[in-house]
């Protein structure tokens, strides 16, 4: 008799086991996230200042190389910095001279600039087959007056 309700025990307990070992596998087949997010992005802008979309044309140094003037095509620009495409990847960090001309002023925008990103697709290329990398240039300097000039361009970007 206490074998029976022994083994009638034993299998209560096995099948328990069993029941969790097979949920246990569904959690992670499932992918269900454990940890506990502190913080989180909403989603919402992070930048300090407006960006706009533009094209222009940008001239560029690197800094170890003043002498060769390079070219490039500015995507978007804020107060703090650009999205510059160019056909070299530059590491984090590189310092660059940075020119180019405001439309229908005709005025030059002059400005030291550091890249803080580079991404670079394969397929992405230009006209002569150069890949392209999309490059986040930040201005560590610029004159006030060319700072006055960019921004009222791109106020009245930001009217349109």
């Amino acid at each position: 008799m206490f074998l029976l309700i022994e083994i009638v025990i034993i299998a209560v307990l096995i099948s328990a086991l069993a029941a969790l070992f097979i949920e246990e596998i569904g959690i992670k087949k499932a992918g269900t996230p454990r940890g506990v997010a502190k913080e989180y992005w909403d989603g919402g802008e992070r930048r300090k200042s407006i960006r706009v979309i533009t094209e222009l044309l940008v001239r560029y140094s690197i800094e170890k190389k003043l002498r060769i003037k390079l070219n490039g095509e500015m995507k978007d620009i804020s107060r703090k910095g650009m999205r510059l495409l160019i056909n070299e990847k530059l590491g984090q960090g590189t310092l660059l001279f940075l020119e180019f001309d405001i439309p229908e002023t005709r005025e030059t925008i002059s400005a030291d600039g550091k890249v803080v990103w580079a991404d670079g697709d394969f397929d992405e290329r230009d006209d002569a087959g150069k890949r392209i990398f999309h490059t986040g240039i930040q201005f560590v300097n610029i004159k006030p007056a060319d700072d006055a000039i960019l921004t009222a361009y791109i106020n009245k970007i930001a009217r349109r």
